[in-house]
């Protein structure tokens, strides 16, 4: 692609299109009825058929809008390509990113609704999720916000874990692997609802990966996306990933990215000890051992089922890790039913306890009749104790 068909994302500019590409000003087609006393006469509309409001959000390459459909009559996200990010490679991972996400068809994985080319650029149309993404959350949390404390209590926090391993698992299932996962990408509604965007970067199991694509752009901060040797987001890709080998990544990268971002919205922090540059945490990444289970519950007072599944999720070795999301989103489910492996003392507590209570719903006539009796026989037990000191 040559300078000349670069696209512009000023608004209102005209520019040249790409060889062979047609702009299309789309306008809302959907006619509105007015009353008069002859009747009703349809009115063609002299809308634009998206109406931007207001900027979600912007990443490396691109941005996202709010937007409002005019013929549906629905909030829906823009998401369109920066002025100068119209190169061959980015306007092809783009599209790919498109096709990738209309795939994925799933209650976790946000709904493309359209796409299009107008003399702005390249575009495609999402489902709106009124809601904060985890980054969001989680300062608010670090802060003490009183509503944001309430809403999201560490069982809370488990069950958003659990509901993206399973957008995550559906992913593999078609053949994705996400590989940016991290909590500036997973999105909470306000009905509880859990949706992990940004696919730009997923690429096919077993498949070579866009990784042809120049120098890192946006990799001078720790947060941004390091394109070139390490294709991701430094602070939550696995170690193979930060040193580049993209052949080995595979689902078991993004069993580390999930668990690094639990790590932080179980614990308000990075999984990591803070970095004086993206280099540093690169190191750090491939090096460096996380907090231990023991210490994040005594620490952060993270419940212990969790914290040793979120330590072994972040094993540098990907063989120590949880083989699968499946298997990830398994010990979840078995901790949030009290059924966790005891792995510590604390562990065998609540492993106990969990035990007890399923045996109280199975059997709560029994359990009364047990409850009652121990009861009774620490009565006894108390009454002969204080007959033998008279």
């Amino acid at each position: 692609m040559t300078a000349a068909t670069i696209l512009s994302a000023a608004p209102g500019t005209t520019v040249p299109l790409p060889q062979g590409a047609t702009a299309s000003r789309t306008v809302a087609v959907l006619p509105r009825a007015v009353s008069s006393p002859e009747g009703s006469t349809l009115v063609p509309p002299d809308k634009p058929r998206y109406e931007t409001l207001k900027r979600l959000g912007e990443g490396s390459f691109g941005a996202v809008d709010l937007v409002l459909d005019n013929d549906i009559d629905r909030l829906v996200a823009l998401k369109r390509l920066k002025p100068d990010a119209h190169d061959a490679d980015t306007v092809q991972r783009f599209a790919d990113e498109i096709q990738i996400v209309g795939k994925l068809e799933h209650p976790g994985i946000v709904t493309v609704h359209d796409v299009g080319l107008d003399e702005r650029g390249y575009f495609f149309v999402m489902k709106y999720l009124d809601g904060e993404d985890l980054e969001t959350v989680i300062r608010k949390l670090r802060e003490g916000d009183p509503e944001t404390v309430q809403r999201f209590p560490m069982e809370e926090r488990a069950r958003i874990f659990l509901a993206a391993c399973r957008a995550v698992e559906f992913a593999h299932n078609k053949g994705l692997i996400h590989r940016d996962i991290k909590p500036g990408n997973i999105m909470v509604g306000r009905f509880g609802e859990v949706v992990l965007m940004d696919w730009g970067l997923a690429k096919r199991i077993g498949g070579p990966g866009n990784v042809a694509h120049g120098p890192a752009r946006g990799g001078d901060t720790q947060a941004g996306t390091m394109l070139g040797f390490a294709l991701g987001t430094p602070a939550y890709m696995p170690p193979e990933q930060a040193r580049g080998e993209h052949d080995r990544t595979d689902r078991r990268a993004d069993v580390y990215s999930l668990c690094a971002t639990f790590f932080e919205l179980f614990t308000l922090r990075h999984y990591l000890e803070p970095k004086a540059d993206v280099n540093a945490l690169l190191e750090g990444v491939k090096t460096e051992e996380p907090m231990s289970a023991i210490a994040m519950h005594h620490k952060h007072q993270v419940p212990p089922e969790y914290t040793w599944i979120i330590h072994r999720g972040l094993m540098k070795d990907p063989g120590q890790r949880f083989q699968s999301v499946p298997e990830l989103a398994s010990r979840i489910v078995k901790a949030m039913e009290g059924r966790n492996p005891v792995e510590c003392p604390c562990t065998g507590l609540k492993r106990v306890n969990g035990t007890w209570s399923r045996f109280i719903d199975r059997y709560p006539y029994t359990s009364l009749f047990l409850a009652a009796f121990a009861a009774a026989s620490a009565l006894v037990g108390v009454g002969t104790m204080v007959a033998s000191l008279l």
